[in-house]
């Protein structure tokens, strides 16, 4: 998937908004209805670009042992958080799944 793909799909769901609170080049995904980030893209400190989504905790760990393309999401709740690189190894579908998933679990 691409920063553009990523865009694309997160600003499908009904009532999101994006915003750049942090940097030009971090952007946060949130449901209007009540404020709550589900997706972070960003790349500055990263060496290639990636998604931050929010997961039930059981799924967290397999992910991170599945993929080494996922890892703790940088800054947010390890339990809860990963960040997935954009060009690693977790399929474009299983991004999707995981974005859809994580807009579910914050939505009111």
């Amino acid at each position: 998937m691409t920063v553009d793909d990523v865009r694309a799909l997160a600003l499908s769901f009904a009532g999101v908004s994006e915003s750049r609170p942090f940097a030009p080049d971090r952007v946060v995904f949130k449901t209007a209805a009540n404020n709550k980030v589900f997706a972070i893209l960003s790349g500055h400190e990263f060496p290639d670009d990636q998604v931050t989504v929010k997961a039930d905790p059981d799924r967290v760990v397999e992910l991170l042992e599945r993929f080494e393309a996922v890892h703790p999401a940088y800054k947010l709740n390890k339990r809860h958080w990963v960040n997935i690189s954009l060009a690693g190894d977790v399929p474009d579908e299983l991004i999707q799944e995981l974005i859809g998933d994580s807009h579910d679990l914050v939505a009111p």
